[in-house]
C-alpha cells in the first residue's frame, strides 16, 4: 500500500522537472531608424505555440552583445521566451538547426566563449596554446576567470589537413563579449546548456568543473563538451 504513494511522488517530481522553463530568444527583426519593424513579443509566443511549444511568457529584450549603431542595421532586439524544457527538446528534436532560436544565456554574470586551437588531423596545423590565447584576451583588456580545453562536437570529414575540432573555451564576463567577438572568438552555447539553463539557474558548470580558478581548470579540463549546436 505504501509504494502507491510513493509512485505518485516520483511521477509527480518527473513532471515537475520536465515542465521545468528555460529561456530562449530569437531577433524580432526590427532594423535602426525604420518604425515599425520587428515582430512584437506576443506574435513571436504565438507562433511557437503553434509549433507545440508551451510559452509561459514572452517579452522584447536587447543582446548584449550587439554594439553597431547604424541606419539599417539590426537593433539588437530579441523577443525572449520562457517556455517548456520538455517541450523545447521536442521541437529539437524536429528542428535540429533550432529553427532561429537561441538559448538565453546572458541573465548570467560571466558567458563562454570559443576560438579553434588551430590543429588539423595527420599533425597538420599548429596548436594555439590556452595560454596563448588566454593573453591575448587578457592584453585586450578581458579578463579570464576559467580556461579549458573542448571540442565542437561536429562530424568532420577524416581527411589530413581537416579540422580535428578541437576548441579552446574561456569564462569571460558577460559585456566583455563585444570585445571577445573583435578578436574573432564566438560565443559558446551547448545542448548540455539548454538541459542546465533555466530562468532561475542561468551559471552552468562545464562537467567535471570544481573551481573557478583558470590554472586550475587548465590542468584539470573536464570530459568531452560537445557543442551540437552553435547558436
Amino acid at each position: 500500500m505504501n509504494k502507491i504513494p510513493i509512485l505518485l511522488l516520483m511521477l509527480w517530481a518527473a513532471v515537475a522537472v520536465a515542465e521545468k522553463p528555460i529561456l530562449i530568444y530569437q531577433l524580432t527583426g526590427a532594423i535602426q531608424c525604420v518604425e515599425g519593424t520587428g515582430i512584437p513579443p506576443d506574435q513571436a509566443a504565438d507562433l511557437l505555440r503553434g509549433q507545440g511549444v508551451k510559452v509561459v511568457s514572452a517579452a522584447r529584450r536587447k543582446l548584449p552583445q550587439h554594439e553597431t549603431s547604424r541606419c539599417g542595421t539590426p537593433t539588437g532586439e530579441a523577443n525572449v521566451m520562457e517556455v517548456s524544457a520538455a517541450d523545447w527538446s521536442a521541437f529539437l528534436a524536429k528542428n535540429p538547426d533550432a529553427g532561429g532560436y537561441g538559448l538565453w544565456v546572458f541573465d548570467a554574470d560571466t558567458i563562454r566563449i570559443y576560438m579553434y586551437d588551430g590543429t588539423l588531423q595527420c599533425g597538420m596545423g599548429r596548436e594555439v596554446a590556452l595560454e596563448a590565447m588566454a593573453k591575448e584576451l587578457a592584453d585586450a583588456g578581458i579578463e579570464v576567470t576559467e580556461r579549458y580545453k573542448g571540442t565542437d562536437g561536429l562530424d568532420h570529414i577524416s581527411v589530413c589537413g581537416a579540422s580535428t575540432g578541437a576548441i579552446n573555451i574561456f569564462v569571460i564576463d558577460r559585456d566583455a563579449l563585444p570585445a571577445a567577438r573583435r578578436l574573432g572568438y564566438r560565443l559558446l552555447v551547448t545542448r548540455e546548456m539548454t538541459r542546465q539553463i533555466t530562468s532561475r539557474d542561468t551559471k552552468p558548470q562545464p562537467p567535471g568543473m570544481t573551481t573557478s580558478s583558470p590554472s586550475s581548470a587548465a590542468e584539470n579540463p573536464p570530459g568531452p563538451n560537445p557543442i551540437p549546436l552553435l547558436w
